[in-house]
């Protein structure tokens, strides 16, 4: 299918809308908050559900303590957030309930999509919401969040969402067009880049490093959430937000912005969930030949791995990788780091003769808890 056609068929919407399209310096813009309402409100009039994932809690706190000035160390963000979390959710009560629609808050924090249990609790949760015609709102928890497993920007959040609400096109609204050829804020002859097949090695150097200007929370973020939601079957558009009447413009099919096609083979059920729920524990390196048999869709036995590093038990998630350190895949592993540490590079019917008498698995992972990644960041 063509865009136009993916577009104007969707039916569950998820809409990414960062801090800087709602702020004015340092407080939230009640303009800027009822114009984006209103636009979510005409689209749920044309039979669309909506799920909002917002940012702004931090610049709310901040407003309402009167800081001026941001500071990066953890604990102030936290704070920020706490005191202003309460405060954006009123302000999407008050602006929602103008138009007679009702909101919800969803917090989020990396566990709750780590835990098989916790992952399907939130999408019953969303699912119900969304049959009594309320709009969810989602937000990282960042009262609670380390910043070793946040989910370090709510582009990839966004996309974990519309992964679990099964979402049939994910619109992220940002400060800039779309992908460009280069950075547009420094090389104007840069261009804009309509539609995005694949998204593959040149893609993503388009995109830029961490540390450019468009890097944390820029493209090099959108790029990794777009590869999130294709894998997950989800058509992408990144566009520009500055001016919220361009939703009802990009539903309406018009070509604005990027987008990025579903993939064809896309993850369905578990094997979405250990791709993009669970945080990775450790990493399990693997021989050529392991990794051709990964490919073929095989089980990885002991005989192909040669390292493991990190710390893990059985059940835990963790990322495959090559020799030279290339990410493989990730997969759910049936040994822990010690036991596989003993067995690696054995044969299978030696791993009673090591371990001692045990309902002990042939497989270190099974094909059917593995995802093949194919080297790609998510």
């Amino acid at each position: 299918m063509e865009r136009k056609t993916i577009v104007t068929n969707a039916h569950r919407l998820v809409i990414k809308v960062g801090s800087s399209l709602l702020v004015d310096g340092f407080s939230l813009s009640q303009d800027r908050l009822r114009s984006l309402a209103k636009n979510i409100v005409e689209a749920r009039t044309q039979g669309k559900e909506v799920v909002l994932v917002s940012s702004g809690a931090v610049a709310c706190g901040m407003s309402a303590l009167g800081i001026t000035r941001r500071r990066s160390d953890i604990p102030f963000k936290q704070a920020m957030a706490a005191v202003g979390q309460g405060i954006l959710m009123q302000h999407y009560c008050s602006v929602f309930a103008e138009f007679g629609v009702r909101v919800a808050q969803i917090l989020l924090a990396p566990e709750d999509v780590h835990n098989r249990s916790k992952y399907l609790n939130a999408r019953n949760t969303f699912e119900a919401l969304l049959r009594l015609g309320i709009v969810p709102i989602v937000n990282e928890n960042d009262t609670v969040a380390v910043e070793e497993i946040k989910f370090g920007d709510n582009d990839r959040l966004s996309a974990l969402v519309a992964s679990i609400v099964d979402a049939d096109l994910l619109i992220i609204l940002s400060d800039v067009e779309g992908l460009y050829t280069d950075d547009p804020r420094r090389f104007p002859q840069a261009e804009l880049i309509p539609e995005v097949r694949v998204i593959d090695e040149e893609i993503e150097r388009m995109a830029k490093k961490e540390g450019s200007t468009l890097a944390t929370g820029g493209m090099r973020s959108k790029i990794l959430a777009a590869r999130i939601a294709t894998l997950s079957g989800i058509g992408v558009i990144v566009a520009s937000g500055r001016d919220f009447g361009i939703l009802p413009r990009l539903l309406a099919g018009e070509a604005l912005g990027t987008f990025f096609y579903p993939a064809e083979h896309s993850l369905r059920g578990k094997k979405r969930w250990i791709a993009f729920g669970m945080i990775p524990q450790g990493q399990v390196v693997v021989d050529e030949g392991a990794k051709r048999a990964l490919f073929e869709k095989k089980s990885l036995l002991p005989a192909g791995v040669v390292g493991v590093r990190g710390q893990f038990e059985a059940g835990d998630c963790v990322e495959v990788v090559g020799e030279g350190g290339e990410l493989i895949g990730r997969g759910v592993v049936n040994y822990s780091s010690e036991e596989l540490e003993k067995i690696r590079g054995l044969r299978s019917t030696k791993i009673e003769e090591i371990l001692g008498q045990g309902d002990w698995s042939e497989e270190v992972i099974h094909a059917d808890d593995f995802v093949f990644l194919g080297g790609r960041e998510v």
